[in-house]
Formats: structure tokens, C-alpha cells, sequence
């Protein structure tokens, strides 16, 4: 779980956070539970290996303002063929738990040197549930 306070820079013309910024809120959710588990995503890419999200999907409920505090949940939620992993985000409000989107997130390890999907490495398949 990652909080996130609301500020001027996130605010768009409508005066709520643009729907753009929650991109990358949900970003940061994902890094801070991977590092979570013990993972280092900056050694990975030093060893030629990265998280590329090929999908994601968000659904807007609520809007949110200058000043709220944000909570981000991310659920791994399963592993398809060893190599495509699903997580499932939710932003809500801290102060009234409040759901602001929700997302579904596809991602796969990529070989940064050869531009090409691989096999999940165990260390991150098994924070994954496997599903056939």
C-alpha cells in the first residue's frame, strides 16, 4: 500500500487530478509493493531485465482534489503461461476509503537487450498466483 498526497502539479483545468497522473500513481503503487517483496527493479536492469505493461485498464469513479490523501492497493493477482503477469490496482480516499479508479494492469519481463519477452524468473513468478 502506498499513499500518495494530492498536489497543484496533479491538478488539471477541471481542478480535480487529471486522469493521466493516475498512470503514473498506479506506477509508483506497483514499484513500491514489488520492492515490497524484496524484488529490486533497478537490479534487474542492470542484469538486462524489465517490466514492460503491454495492457491497462481503468475504470474513473470519483474525483480527486488538492489536498487528498491517496491510498494505493496492489493485488498480484495470477500468472498465465509463466510469462504474463496480472495485477489488479485500486486508488481510494484515505480519509473516507472512497474508490477513485480501479485498474487491471498485464505486464511481462522483457530481455532489454533483445527486445523480447521471457520467462518469468521464479523470484517473480511465485509472488503471482499460477493459473493454467
Amino acid at each position: 500500500m502506498l499513499e500518495i498526497k494530492v498536489r497543484s502539479t496533479h491538478i488539471d483545468v477541471m481542478g480535480h487530478v487529471n486522469n493521466a497522473k493516475y498512470v503514473e500513481f498506479l506506477e509508483w503503487g506497483r514499484v513500491d509493493e514489488i520492492e515490497k517483496k524484496g524484488i529490486d527493479i533497478w537490479e534487474m536492469v542492470k542484469c538486462g531485465l524489465g517490466f514492460a505493461v503491454v495492457n491497462l485498464n481503468i475504470h474513473y469513479r470519483k474525483e480527486a482534489f488538492v489536498g487528498d490523501i491517496l491510498v494505493v492497493k496492489t493485488i498480484f493477482k495470477e500468472l498465465r503461461n509463466r510469462k504474463v503477469g496480472i495485477i489488479d490496482q485500486i486508488i481510494t480516499k484515505k480519509d473516507n476509503n472512497e474508490i477513485v479508479c480501479k485498474a487491471e494492469v498485464t505486464f511481462l519481463i522483457f530481455d532489454i537487450n533483445r527486445h523480447k519477452s521471457i520467462t518469468m524468473p521464479e523470484e517473480l513468478s511465485q509472488l503471482l498466483p499460477k493459473v493454467p
